[in-house]
């Protein structure tokens, strides 16, 4: 490889890397609350049913946010409402933090999630649409890696904190997120607009001057044509339009594959990690470290996807892990009904059933998500997807912690094993392969598809 394409490689990784962010900050938010749990119900003076809805309330932002950002991205532009997102992050932490009665935590939980939800769906799309396409799956699951890694940190970053601080410790867990929502606040304004959204502004020379630094000339021609030739076939894109039969099938598939992706479990091993590890019988710092290691696994098996997604195929990743997710799942549920002191084997089980997901549909979902979807409709459709995941999301959160009280922490490890068996059936019938495909390509198949 010559100095320009390095030096284009390296361009294209730095601006990535930037709007990825916005996931180590929805991995990070998602998860931190793992380690407060006991604390909150002890200075709130929640029950069970209570501490569901105020953790949930995260999840509630986020679907305001996943239904505006679409809408917002096409007004403003990507880079714009993603700088906004971040300023949203940084206040829900330290009000979260710091709040002194249930009520403002919940409010800066749910200004919070609103960022996590506009990001959510709006980082994806800002790397699709700056990425060639012969490394786009790989560039888009790096948003899943930042995840991963947001949530691995979080883990980290309670047990630390729990270790070093005597008083308050869990309100200085919810503070730490402060500094990594400034760095990608800051940072955010190094990056450019995305091509896509430049063209379709009316801006074709900045678009090109962007394309040219992400390969070079030729490909920017090439690239500019092809987008203002999508863009003048189609009118401006509202709502309404995904209702189309044409365009109706391609939003249904999409948001059926986000509201699997959340209520297969994984959300529920996430945010009540250390008491499902309580539930074993070891002592609350042990259940932080033992949470420690869902973050390291989650890490480690994001690389998979990352490694095959443009050589194996989205599809074949996505049969396979949720397979290993659904046996797993049984085994966790069957440990937890004959013998629920087997720690150990739990622990092994849990950290089989994370990497299963960390290798298939937690990276894929987010690549699909940015492929699937017509130009004209992206934005819009990327919303409805994201209000689909993010409501599944709270179901799943809210859910947990009552299914657990009243029939038995097996039961809802029972539940998610059938909704895996389900999800393969699903991917096997109506997901379809999307490897080596131009978003225009993948635009003409899907709009033909009856």
């Amino acid at each position: 490889m010559d100095g320009g394409k390095t030096g284009n490689l390296v361009y294209l990784a730095a601006i990535c890397a930037v709007a990825s962010l916005g996931g180590f900050l929805f991995g990070f938010d998602i998860s931190v609350i793992s380690g407060t749990l006991g604390s909150l119900e002890e200075v709130y003076s929640l029950n069970k049913t209570e501490l569901g809805l105020v953790v949930a309330s995260c999840i509630f932002g986020c679907i305001f946010g996943a239904v505006g950002a679409g809408k917002m991205a096409d007004v403003f532009g990507r880079k714009r409402v993603l700088i906004a997102t971040s300023f949203l992050l940084v206040a829900s932490a330290i009000g979260s933090g710091w709040a002194n009665s249930v009520e403002w935590f919940v409010f800066f939980r749910l200004i919070g999630g609103f960022g996590v939800g506009a990001a959510s769906g709006v980082a994806p799309i800002y790397i699709a649409e700056v990425t060639p396409t012969k490394i786009r799956g790989t560039l888009v699951t790096f948003y899943q890696l930042a995840i991963v890694v947001g949530l691995a940190v979080a883990y980290f970053s309670n047990y630390f904190i729990e270790l070093h601080f005597t008083e308050n410790a869990w309100r200085w867990m919810f503070t730490a997120e402060a500094l990594p929502a400034a760095i990608f606040m800051i940072t955010l304004f190094l990056i450019p607009e995305t091509p896509r959204f430049l063209v379709k502004t009316g801006r074709d020379e900045q678009a090109y001057r962007v394309l040219c630094n992400v390969e070079d000339e030729d490909y920017a021609r090439e690239e500019l044509v092809a987008i203002e030739a999508t863009l003048a076939k189609v009118k401006k894109g509202k709502l309404a339009d995904l209702l189309e039969p044409r365009l109706f099938r391609i939003v249904v598939i999409g948001s059926l594959l986000g509201i699997f992706s959340q209520i297969s479990g994984v959300n529920a091993v996430l945010f009540y990690a250390p008491e499902i590890f309580k539930a074993t019988g070891v002592e609350f710092k042990s259940s932080l470290l033992q949470a420690n290691f869902i973050g390291l696994v989650f890490i480690v098996f994001s690389f998979i996807p990352i490694a095959l997604v443009d050589r194996v195929g989205r599809k074949k990743i996505l049969l396979v892990g949720v397979s290993c997710m659904a046996v797993s799942l049984a085994v966790i549920s069957t440990f937890f009904v004959i013998d629920r002191s087997s720690s150990v084997a739990i622990l092994i089980a849990v950290l089989c059933y994370v990497s299963a997901y960390a290798a298939s549909i937690a990276s894929i979902t987010w690549v699909m998500l940015s492929e699937l979807f017509p130009n004209r409709i992206r934005a819009e459709a990327m919303s409805v997807a994201n209000f689909c995941l993010w409501t599944a999301n709270t179901i799943l959160t809210l859910t947990f912690p009552i299914l657990v009280e009243r029939y038995g922490i097996q039961t809802p490890f029972i539940v998610y094993t059938i909704i895996c068996v389900i999800i393969v059936l699903f991917v096997w019938r109506f997901i379809p392969e999307t490897k080596g495909k131009s978003l225009e390509e993948i635009e003409k198949e899907l709009v033909g598809l009856k």
